[in-house]
């Protein structure tokens, strides 16, 4: 299978050489990290979310700067901020990347300023009502994830349902994946390729925090687990979500006092939000036990494109 026939439908759709696209982390992306995806065939997103409209137009035009490439901006419905999104249609940016809610008015109003809509999902469900609200691709996000993930459905199962529910609406496979096998597994699913998180986190590129990369060479997938105890002490409100991170004692001493999570979460946040920062707590997802080495993003792209093509030819 030549590179040419890695080349799918979405790609087309998208502007892009390569179906590989690195997910919206927050403030751990960069402007360099998303242009280096971008120049590299694949779809970079910044992600919006803990920037203020002042910072995320610096990011974009930063973006701009270092590549002509499509790339995407991405918005969390469930924590709207309403002047970010404001900024990012005015900049019509090429592409609006939307997770964790519907966004049916949103959807249309970014096709009226000329910018394709990606929506990432977690149920078939899900997808076809976001499909039928207009998103131009769908992801569909499998509990094997990083970060905030729905608890219901594997990657592997969710992702042909959603294929089957949404044709003929391209869809995009997320969670646990960060290799080619992963690419090549996805497009055998009916996927047009893949959505990785944890896999950018270990890239040059990538706004480290503390030693959290190598946290993330260290870890097994097994080694990662899923619950709402970030929200609860943290006080976010993501409906239907957990939150998959590597292991940590904190979250081990509190796993099995869930009840207790909110009632004690003055008391939690503090060694929490430090274990956090100084990269001890890592949001990440299954596939990290997949990532050996920290790499440049355009490698990490070139990689994983070569080992699919290798794999499906």
């Amino acid at each position: 299978m030549s590179a040419s026939r890695l080349h799918t439908p979405v790609c087309d759709l998208l502007g892009i050489e390569l179906p590989i696209v690195q997910a919206g982390m927050s403030t751990s992306t960069s402007a360099e990290l998303v242009a280096a995806v971008s120049n590299a065939g694949g779809l970079g997103t910044i992600g919006a979310l803990g920037r203020s409209p002042d910072d995320l137009r610096e990011e974009i035009r930063r973006v701009r700067a270092l590549t002509s490439k499509p790339f995407a901006v991405n918005h969390v419905i469930s924590q709207i901020d309403d002047a970010g999104v404001e900024l990012t249609l005015a900049q019509r940016v090429p592409v609006l990347s939307l997770s964790w809610g519907r966004a049916a008015e949103l959807t249309e109003r970014a096709h009226q300023a000329g910018i394709k809509v990606m929506h990432q999902v977690n149920t078939p469900e899900e997808a076809g009502a976001v499909a039928t609200e207009g998103a131009d691709v769908i992801v569909a996000q499998g509990s094997e994830g990083g970060g905030h993930v729905g608890p219901a459905m594997t990657t592997f199962a969710l992702v042909p349902q959603t294929v089957d529910v949404v044709k003929p609406v391209p869809v995009i496979a997320a969670g646990g994946i960060a290799d080619g096998r992963g690419l090549a597994a996805a497009l055998m699913l009916g996927a047009q390729g893949v959505l990785m998180g944890t896999r950018f986190l270990a890239t040059v590129e990538c706004h480290g925090r503390g030693h959290s990369k190598d946290v993330l060479l260290n870890s097994l997938g097994s080694q990662t687990v899923s619950s709402k105890l970030w929200d609860d002490v943290m006080g976010e409100v993501w409906p239907g979500a957990q939150v998959r991170t590597i292991r940590h004692p904190i979250l081990d001493q509190w796993a099995k006092r869930p009840a207790e999570w909110v009632a004690a979460a003055d008391e939690i946040r503090p060694g929490l939000q430090a274990a956090y920062t100084n990269g001890d707590v890592v949001l990440a997802g299954q596939g990290v036990g997949l990532i050996h080495e920290i790499l440049p993003a355009s490698e990490v792209v070139k990689r994983i494109a070569a080992e699919a093509d290798g794999l499906l030819g």
